[in-house]
């Protein structure tokens, strides 16, 4: 019988996969289903994860591995440079291009509403991957061969303040 971990990384890589290459192929992706069967594509690891997890641990596993989610526990200094970060690299490239070619760049033409709702939207679909590949896949991988360092795998849906807080 199949490891567990190469379960996982076949039902994740063919049910994304099969998922995204039908939305390429024949299914648009404007379209309702085109959008299920990418969503459905992107929480795959995720769902995966969960039901091996559910499988082989049962109730409690799953319990444990949806908890890590929510780990918080870090300085505030490290959710200030993940927020600020991309903000500042946006700013710096804008007064560059600003500065080097007299003009500044085109922005786009969407409300300053959509930023806080593309965010929200956004951070729920990443959770959906990290859940299968950080949660699930990372832990078994680290086990099995070692990464060089001690460090707790950053919790599934953490931002880059928790993978920095982990590591420092």
């Amino acid at each position: 019988m199949l490891p567990t971990l190469s379960i996982f990384f076949i039902f994740a890589y063919a049910i994304t996969w099969t998922l995204f290459i039908a939305v390429a192929t024949t299914v648009p992706a404007s379209t309702p289903l085109g959008y299920m069967l990418i969503l459905l594509g992107a929480f795959s690891p995720a769902i995966t994860a969960l039901s091996l997890t559910a499988w082989k641990e049962g109730g409690a596993g799953v319990e444990a591995l949806l908890r890590r989610i929510l780990i918080a526990n870090v300085p505030a200094r490290y959710y200030v440079f993940a927020i600020s970060y991309i903000a500042t690299i946006k700013v710096t490239a804008a007064l560059l291009h600003r500065v080097l070619l007299g003009a500044w760049p085109r922005f786009g033409t969407e409300s300053l509403i959509v930023i806080p709702l593309a965010i929200a939207i956004s951070t729920p679909f990443q959770a959906g991957e990290e859940i299968g590949w950080r949660g699930y896949a990372l832990p078994r991988l680290t086990e099995r061969f070692g990464l060089g360092w001690r460090c707790r795998s950053p919790s599934p849906g953490s931002t880059r303040a928790r993978a920095a807080a982990c590591c420092s």
